[in-house]
């Protein structure tokens, strides 16, 4: 089936589906299923029919003067109930001091396998000076960064130096969440998030940085040098930042109906317990998975559907370099849609009201919520021109490479792939009394005709498969009157064995082809804004991917006041490598990890705050043997103390 094939089929779905369904409530999430307790306000329902019976005698209607008439009504009366403007979010401080997150490790000039292959197509690859071993983590600023000749007199930190002593990275960032909801109607309205300095590292810009960034701006700083600042300018993309200090994320509307609710826009999208699709709502989270989307949600039989069409990749548009000149003026154009990635969501849950829910706990009822998605994703063209690709041979593209203009000799890269994806997500939660249990897996599988540069250079033009998993299995016992806290979660995901150990471990910070003859694409990654740990996972790793945990954790809520309360908690976190070959030690257990942190709240007022200590202890997959880097390196054990301050309205 081809992408209009498909476009149809689904236009078709959507016309049945709003037209043929019995009446129903919208209570859904933006992800085919919401939360409990979450989802948006309920569609009105049908009136019910009343029983037959024996027409009652109408009142005798009493003549009423001319000047006394009623006044008939205004327009749109009753067109708005609700409150017209709502505003909820966050504001936040976040601070990390991050100790030994290299582990004791340096760069590495030491003869190794697997470092660079010297020609395309090499089933064994040697080693290059050129490309030394990075750490697991960035080293600190003051470190010397190895240059082009790595020799033992220029790197610094080689196989575990201490780097001058300096071990210590710290930094604190902050956060304004607008989450403004304009109600045009009962059953309309338009929402949004907008985020203000987003993520914006405390003193990152100061006056004296503008006109440092040459060059991108001409900017003639207001102090000469950053130790003579007198202000912090608002971080400026191309100036004095990398992101704007507002940034508009999200923005959709929902129309209710008795037949369900039309949602359509750019909008959050999550499935269970965020494992695989997080919205990024927790206060600690980072990202979120944002999805453009036309969906619609319906209820019948006690069951939420929803079926959605998004827009992803779109290829090469009017406003950007494909016509010779950039201009981001006007009304833009998708200048094709055979490169265009189409995704098509289907999702079936059953999800209990929270106070229904609450009633049925309380009754000693055994409740159980689930929910099914499907996700197909397509596209048949891709431009895979990889003249602007980094790779191990060419690290850094030409300087001029992304801003000439795409002419025919670049467009004419746009090929035949036929790429595929299919990924069912299965989540079920049951609750009985003081215990719930909770699962959420999911399946990656697909392919594509041409790898391109996820391949060896010699294996571009091959077939490359997608065959990947991963799932979450915990539960929480409450005791003493909801206070006292039991858990034990285990979860896992499929790993790959491609690897570069000229690269960090963090999978935003690596781009690693497969080894010639390996076709196969298998390393899966949870959401990284659901959370495990506060080290491996969190920054080492970046997120869960070939890995398999176990983490049991306990916590204590104290009562002070009314809505006020303290909160001590600890876990243990145990890891090993899904696929050995992978790590950096070519063993199986990464480490272990334990987290103690200490938190008030007071949800009258909305404010929060928290302290968390972690210490990883490394084993074997992180430890550097002789037999792969020339020399032996063990990894040290890794600290990070984080702190936490937010206000929510």
């Amino acid at each position: 089936m081809n992408s209009r094939s498909a476009y149809r089929l689904f236009t078709a779905s959507l016309l049945s589906l709003m037209f043929l369904a019995p009446p129903a409530r919208a209570q859904m999430g933006m992800g085919g299923m919401g939360r409990p307790g979450g989802g948006m306000p309920n569609a009105p329902m049908g009136q019910q029919p009343k029983d037959e019976g024996p027409a009652q005698q109408a009142p005798e209607e009493t003549e009423l003067p001319a000047d006394l008439e009623p006044l008939g009504g205004y327009a749109d009366q009753n067109r708005r109930r609700a409150q017209m403007f709502e505003l909820d979010g966050y504001f936040r401080l976040r601070t990390d001091y991050m100790h030994a997150f290299n582990m004791g490790q340096g760069y590495s000039n030491m003869p190794r396998v697997g470092a660079i292959p010297p020609s395309a197509g090499q089933s064994q690859w040697t080693y290059s000076a050129t490309r030394p071993g990075l750490p697991p983590f960035p080293l600190a600023a003051s470190c010397l960064v190895p240059g082009p000749d790595v020799t033992n007199a220029n790197v610094n930190a080689t196989n575990g130096g201490t780097c001058n002593g300096n071990k210590n990275i710290s930094t604190a960032a902050i956060r304004l969440r607008l989450e403004p909801t304009l109600n045009v109607t009962d059953q309309v309205r338009v929402r949004s998030q907008i985020d203000v300095l987003d993520n914006t590292i405390m003193g990152s810009t100061p006056d004296g940085l503008a006109g440092l960034t040459r060059p991108y701006s001409d900017m003639v700083p207001a102090a000469p040098i950053p130790f003579l600042y007198t202000n912090q300018d608002p971080p400026e993309v191309g100036q004095n930042g990398y992101l704007s200090s507002i940034r508009a994320k999200r923005a959709w509307a929902e129309i209710d109906t008795e037949f369900g609710s039309l949602r359509f826009g750019r909008m959050p999208w999550h499935f269970g317990r965020g494992m695989s699709y997080n919205d990024g709502s927790c206060p600690d989270c980072t990202g979120g998975t944002t999805v453009d989307r036309i969906a619609l949600l319906t209820e019948t039989y006690a069951h939420q559907v929803t079926l959605a069409l998004d827009y992803g990749a779109q290829g090469l548009t009017s406003n950007q370099t494909s016509l010779g000149r950039i201009n981001p003026n006007g009304y833009p154009i998708d200048l094709g849609q055979n490169d265009d990635v189409w995704q098509y969501m289907f999702a079936i849950t059953k999800i209990d009201k929270p106070v229904q829910l609450r009633e049925r706990i309380d009754r000693g009822e055994i409740v159980m919520n689930y929910g099914l998605q499907l996700v197909y994703r397509t596209q048949d063209m891709a431009n895979q021109d990889t003249s602007c690709v980094p790779t191990l041979e060419k690290p850094t593209p030409d300087p001029g490479c992304l801003a000439a203009p795409v002419t025919g000799d670049r467009a004419a890269s746009l090929r035949d792939i036929k790429a595929y994806l299919i990924q069912p997500n299965v989540w079920m939660k049951l609750y009985y009394r003081a215990l719930t249990v909770e699962f959420e897996g999911t399946g990656l599988y697909g392919g594509m005709n041409k790898g391109g540069v996820l391949l060896d250079p010699a294996d571009t033009e091959k077939a490359v498969t997608f065959r990947q998993w991963g799932g979450v299995l915990a539960s929480e016992l409450r005791l003493y009157r909801d206070a006292f806290f039991v858990g034990l979660e285990t979860g896992g995901a499929s790993g790959d064995q491609a690897e570069d150990p000229s690269q960090y471990l963090n999978y935003r910070w690596r781009f690693v082809r497969q080894p010639f003859g390996d076709r196969s694409i298998r390393d899966f990654k949870f959401s990284p804004d659901y959370h495990v740990d506060s080290i491996l996972f969190r920054h080492i790793l970046g997120t869960v991917t070939n890995a398999i945990y176990v983490k049991p954790a306990v916590s204590y809520w104290f009562d002070l006041q009314k809505s006020r309360q303290v909160g001590l908690s600890g876990s243990f976190v145990y890891s090993v490598a899904q696929v050995p070959v992978s790590t950096p030690g070519n063993d199986l257990g990464y480490g272990l990890e334990m987290n103690v942190s200490a938190s008030y709240r007071n949800t009258a007022e909305g404010f929060y705050a928290g302290m968390n200590w972690g210490v990883l202890w490394p084993m074997g997959a992180l430890d550097r043997p002789a037999a792969i880097w020339g020399a032996n390196s063990d990894a040290k054990a890794a600290q990070v103390l984080r702190g936490f301050l937010g206000v929510k309205f």
